[in-house]
């Protein structure tokens, strides 16, 4: 049984619940039409955004360009920022195998792939500064004055790791006006939200705005295996921002934002898909290969995209898994099948998992601007722009969702995980005249990324000579708490085979970048855009893995005995009374030697700088208004971004080193070219923007799985490689429509279509170093569907005592998908992993009063209980394993407002 087909659960009582709610509100008074609905008013108003580091109208830039304010994100009920991948076309953001770690990508161009500290191509500013990697970098909404999109390469503004876009987050700032608000939200699944906000103006010239916000649900999973709900998250935020204006030229803002997370992990199942050869080893080896719930044998799958054995040193010759007793692959199997058979979001994993986060984020900026003309400019502003973020984390998965303890990864204790960026920015814009203007700047950011704790990595690091002689006998130990740890078949009972490994890295990367873009006003139709940066780029890595002392990290089979989940376990045993209980994680000894740090672990000291030019030239005609159009422009712009290169942090060059030119990769690089329009229509009742482009994808780094069962390249049974070895065409189109057909109604049609082929990628040969495979007939991991689709309708009716109830109804489609990369695309091949086209609607009915100064909502999301993969990947012997999106989910919503 595929996961797919597994039977939705509907809360049908819930939904008419709630529909009989909504009318209820709006029996009283007489029901005529509003002049303009909330998204409305919020959509087609003239929306003000920085894109080019200035303040510009949004239908004026030459851009592929999305911006979502306050306004729009409060009518069409927006609270968590992944969710502008329903509202923005060719925009995903893609959970991974834990709760945290999320990938994002623009026009099918990312932050997916292996590696702690690697780049991605899709970049995230938090009021200017950059947010590197994906861990913790899904942000609150809390105190947003708007999010801006921008699709395409950046490479001239905004010069870190932007070839697929970039996704700018803009505070909201201090006013001198007393304003504040809180929101209170409940909705199925135990969730219970609040937020508030107050903005205080001290005096003429200082205002301060303080955020709080609390939200939390129970989770909508269930563990068999310790009998308890799963995946419950809680989230608490804060902003706090003080403006000072001393006169009219000077604004200086100060701002600290804190987001701090305590969840389980996400309820995570698997499901078995096996091919034949392993079905065929357990049955000569007497085993019944017995499915529970069809009652007949496993049936092998494809052999294209089934999962083969892991390993096939283990007892028998039947695997890894088989290590830790006789009988549990089969075990596993039943655990998969059965949590499928228990529900969509039914585990059996041994440990709830965790994820502890904090992120804290301070930053100033200080501005000048002439406010008229000053030696020879017409104006001229300056700005001083300095940032810090914190982020740390601990975080445990158990990623087999069984009970046996096969595969688990995760740190523990005092935030194992941290990263560290600081960023100083100068820009200058100025106007020279009426025709002629330009942003000038200096970019200069420090990032400092630690893979657990660090003893461990200095011991190496200080006696590595000692250590890489194997002569030497140097044998030490070393204290790992808190460190990054691989649990792989901790319970073993027989030897060999992977053990758990911990790993210690540290990153630095200093970044330094000059950039400038010249505006040219030709005449009144048309105007010219060119610009260039300057990116340079030093990267040290440190990294090193090995393995814990074999024997310090198995719980027995005391842990088996008596748990009818795992029926073929042995029934007598030792106790081992010294080991942790199965649900926590196991500390392990660690003793460093040649042996576990350069034949079954690896150490990587590596230093490389990078440098690139990017330049842009965009064209743009200003269309002269007609009895239909309002205003409007076309454009064309050609434009560059490269994203930096970076390491392999699983290579053991030591052990093997053919390896060695693999452990560094360079950069790569996107020249897109665009064209599009932007439009007002109607006396401004409609508006659009549409673009195509063609993306030309150069020395793309591309992620090459070995198979490593076998262990010639060190310990782990699979090592992801990253190399720059493909050429990749994008075609893309994007398409926006907003607009009020009539009085008091709204619609609103977002259009993406992406095509991405590869045209050349010729890879390394793992079994004939020096040689090369071709997969350009592969298909590309972008996480992003061919085509999607977003819509929404509503209708504001005034009612008879002066009050407004707003019903709305989304929807959002995407083509089918298939979650794992590297495919044969020549012979139509699927995965299990396969999402199927599907589509989720959403509901929201707002209810207003004539003095606007409350107002209350019932909401739906994913209201047709559709089920659909948020995540989904091989795994071990013979399982894929994945997690759903939320199911569907009703509550109520209530804003209250003073001032303002």
């Amino acid at each position: 049984m595929q996961p797919g087909d597994i039977m939705k659960s509907k809360n049908l009582g819930t939904g008419f619940t709630a529909g009989a709610a909504v009318l209820l509100i709006s029996a009283p008074g007489q029901v005529a039409a509003q002049g303009q609905s909330a998204s409305a008013a919020a959509l087609l108003e003239e929306v003000v955004v920085t894109a080019r580091r200035r303040e510009e109208s949004l239908q004026d830039l030459p851009l592929s360009i999305a911006a979502i304010s306050s306004d729009a994100m409060r009518a069409q009920g927006i609270y968590d920022i992944k969710d502008i991948t329903e509202f923005v076309p060719n925009v995903a953001f893609r959970d991974q195998d834990r709760r945290g770690r999320v990938s994002i990508f623009i026009r099918g161009i990312g932050t997916g792939g292996p590696g702690a500290f690697r780049p991605g191509g899709a970049g995230q500013y938090l009021d200017g500064h950059y947010i590197a990697g994906n861990n913790g970098s899904v942000m609150s909404t809390l105190d947003m004055e708007r999010v801006e999109v921008l699709r395409g390469p950046q490479g001239t503004l905004f010069g870190k790791n932007t070839t697929g876009g970039a996704i700018q987050f803009i505070t909201a700032k201090p006013q001198q006006e007393f304003e504040s608000d809180i929101l209170l939200r409940a909705a199925d699944h135990g969730q219970q939200d609040f937020r508030g906000m107050i903005n205080v103006p001290f005096s003429d010239t200082i205002a301060g705005r303080l955020a709080v916000a609390k939200e939390s649900q129970d989770g909508y999973g269930f563990n068999r295996n310790l009998n308890t709900e799963y995946g419950a998250t809680d989230v608490e935020a804060i902003s706090a921002a003080l403006r000072f204006t001393p006169n009219d030229n000077w604004v200086i803002d100060l701002l600290f934002r804190g987001n701090y997370e305590e969840s389980d992990q996400y309820s995570q199942n698997c499901t078995v898909h096996p091919d034949q050869g392993i079905i065929d080893n357990l049955i000569a080896d007497g085993q019944n290969p017995i499915n529970p719930v069809t009652g007949q044998l496993y049936q092998a799958a494809p052999a294209a995209t089934a999962i083969g054995q892991w390993g096939g040193g283990g007892p028998g010759g039947l695997g890894h898994i088989e290590r830790i007793y006789p009988g549990a692959t089969l075990d596993f199997w039943d655990n998969c099948v059965l949590n499928n058979a228990a529900g969509p979001y039914a585990t059996s994993a041994n440990s709830l998992g965790f994820l502890n986060a904090d992120t804290e984020f301070y930053s100033a900026t200080f501005e000048w601007d002439s406010a008229g003309e000053i030696g020879g400019f017409d104006n001229l502003n300056l700005k001083f722009i300095g940032g810090r973020r914190y982020q740390g984390r601990d975080d445990w998965g158990d990623r087999d969702a069984t009970p046996l303890q096969i595969d688990s990864i995760g740190s523990y204790e005092d935030l194992g995980r941290s990263r560290n960026t600081e960023s100083l920015e100068f820009i200058l814009t100025a106007d020279v005249n009426d025709r002629v203007s330009f942003t000038a700047g200096v970019h200069d950011y420090y990032d400092r990324a630690e893979l657990g704790h660090q003893d461990c990595r200095k011991v190496v690091q200080a006696n590595f000579a000692a250590l890489s002689d194997p002569l030497s006998g140097f044998s030490t130990t070393c204290n790992f708490d808190g460190g990054v740890q691989f649990s792989f078949l901790a319970d073993k009972l027989a030897g060999g085979g992977p053990v758990p490994a911990a790993m210690s890295g540290h990153l630095t990367n200093e970044s330094i970048a000059v950039f400038g873009q010249v505006n040219f006003q030709i005449n009144d139709d048309w105007a010219l855009d060119v610009g260039a940066r300057w990116t340079d780029e030093d990267r040290l890595f440190q990294m090193t893995e090995f393995p814990t002392v074999e024997g310090t990290c198995i719980h027995g089979p005391a842990h088996y005995l008596n748990n009818p989940l795992l029926p073929r376990a042995p029934a007598t045993g030792p106790a081992n009374p010294g080991s942790p209980p199965s649900t926590e994680i196991c500390r392990p000894d660690y003793v460093l030697d040649n042996t576990s740090v350069f034949q079954e672990g690896f150490y990587n000291d590596v230093f490389a700088n990078f440098s690139e030019v990017t330049p842009m030239v965009s064209l743009t005609r200003t269309l002269a208004p007609g009895d239909v159009l309002e205003s409007g422009i076309l454009y064309g712009t050609i434009s560059e971004g490269f994203l930096t290169g970076a390491f392999n942090d699983e290579l053991n060059v030591n052990l093997v080193p053919e390896l060695a030119p693999l452990l560094a990769y360079g950069p790569e690089f996107v020249t897109n070219y665009e064209f599009g329009f932007k439009g007002t229509l109607a006396d401004g009742r409609l508006r659009l923007a549409a673009a195509i482009f063609y993306m030309d994808y150069t020395d793309k780094q591309e992620e090459i799985d070995i198979d490593n069962a076998d262990g010639r390249f060190g310990s782990d049974p699979q090592i992801a490689i990253v190399t720059n070895a493909a050429t990749v065409d994008i075609y893309g189109i994007e398409f926006e429509l907003r607009t009020q057909p009539w009085d008091g109604g709204f619609l609103s049609l977002d259009v993406g279509w992406l095509d991405s082929e590869y045209g050349q990628f010729a890879s390394f040969d793992p079994d004939a170093p020096g040689g090369t495979v071709d997969r350009s007939t592969a298909t590309i991991e972008d996480y992003s569907p061919e085509w999607t689709v977003t819509a929404s309708i509503e209708h504001a009716f005034l009612l008879g005592n002066g009050a407004t109830l707003t019903p709305q109804l989304g929807m959002y489609w995407q083509s089918e998908y298939d979650f794992v990369g590297g495919l044969d695309s020549s012979t139509g091949q699927q995965s299990i992993c396969l999402q199927d086209s599907f589509a989720t609607f959403r509901f929201r009915a707002t209810y207003e009063p004539p003095d606007a100064q409350w107002q209350a909502s019932l909401f739906g999301s994913n209201i047709t209980d559709e089920r659909y993969f948020n995540y989904c990947d091989t795994s071990r012997t013979g399982v894929y394993d994945y997690h759903y999106g939320r199911p569907d989910t009703w509550g109520a919503e209530f804003v209250y407002r003073w001032g303002g």
